[in-house]
Parts: structure tokens; C-alpha cells; sequence
């Protein structure tokens, strides 16, 4: 099945879904659009090596 085809299908079923089901599809999707582990652990880590991060103390200062 080509991509073309595989969206089309998908398409389809979302067309058919009750409502109250499509906020949980969305949720899903943006997951599955995230970059993976990996890459967002290198893009934090390249913000601290730049000194963008934020001291955890100042975020929980009951700790």
C-alpha cells in the first residue's frame, strides 16, 4: 500500500469516528509527531551546553 493510499484509509476511518473519540485520535497523533527521544535529548542538551536552561531550584524550591 503506498502512502498516498495509506492516508486516504486513514482519512476514511477518521471521517467515521463519533466525536467524542477525535480528541484522543489528536492526542495520539501529536505523540506520534514528536521527534524522537533521542533528538530531544541532544536539542537539551545542546540549551544547557548554551546556558539556556533553568536552574531546577529555581523551578522546585521545595526540594
Amino acid at each position: 500500500m503506498t502512502t498516498a493510499e495509506l492516508r486516504k484509509e486513514i482519512k476514511k476511518i477518521i471521517d467515521h469516528l463519533p466525536a467524542d473519540r477525535l480528541a484522543s485520535l489528536a492526542d495520539y497523533a501529536q505523540f506520534l509527531d514528536r521527534p524522537p527521544l533521542s533528538r530531544r535529548i541532544q536539542a537539551a542538551e545542546k540549551a544547557i551546553k548554551a546556558g539556556r536552561g533553568v536552574n531546577w531550584r529555581k523551578v522546585r524550591a521545595d526540594v
